[in-house]
């Protein structure tokens, strides 16, 4: 059995230490396949360039009401009216948009992956791995797939990403496409490009519900 260390919340903006000693941004050394913008500031997923779909998908739409439809009532309407209707279409497009740009360009969750596996915990018996035993390589002992923990009294089975070498905690699962351990993931959107997980269901449920 392992023990996985505490996942610490990823800092974007935060520094690392490359091998020759000149200090790095946590995104610049970044493992996933997520993009960066803005020194770091925006991180978004590998398909970023479905975002610039789905703007054009909803502004064209939009544009099209305020054009031919909304300005028309302008006439049909009192003065006030009329404007109302061109205010609050242009304003709710708005605000439709920046809730996928905040979707899309934030920290959906994401653990920060292991430099090493795991240490083994007591009781685990290294010492029968041999070299032979391997055919000749350095000893690497494997880690069991699944281990139980308990949360608030209750027994619950986390599973081992080899990639991001940690046991995952409950409702955490590996993004294929961004390549992350993402909390709370739900699913991937394609129409955003970016995981949907613990920091993003939220606004993204607002999105949608807008649209």
């Amino acid at each position: 059995m392992y023990a996985a260390p505490p996942p610490q919340i990823p800092n974007m903006g935060g520094s690392n230490m490359d091998q020759t000693g000149s200090e790095k941004r946590v995104y610049q050394a970044w493992k996933g396949s997520n993009k960066f913008f803005f020194a770091g500031r925006f991180i978004f997923g590998p398909d970023v360039r479905s975002l610039v779909l789905t703007f054009v998908l909803i502004l064209v739409p939009a544009t099209i009401f305020c054009v031919l439809v909304a300005r028309k009532l302008l006439d049909k309407f009192s003065h006030h009216a009329g404007v109302s209707i061109m205010v609050i279409a242009v304003v709710f497009t708005i605000y439709v948009l920046v809730l996928l740009l905040l979707t899309s360009g934030r920290d959906p969750g994401i653990l920060p992956r292991n430099a090493h596996p795991p240490e083994p915990e007591e009781g685990y018996d290294v010492a029968s791995l041999t070299p032979e035993s391997i055919g000749g390589q350095t000893p690497h002992p494997r880690l069991p797939r699944t281990k139980d923990v308990f949360v608030n009294g209750v027994p619950v089975k986390i599973k081992y990403c080899d990639t991001c070498m940690l046991y995952r905690p409950p409702r955490c699962s590996h993004c294929s496409i961004c390549n992350n351990c993402v909390e709370r993931f739900d699913h991937h959107c394609p129409w955003v490009g970016q995981c949907i997980g613990l920091f993003g269901l939220l606004v993204d449920l607002q999105s949608f519900i807008s649209i």
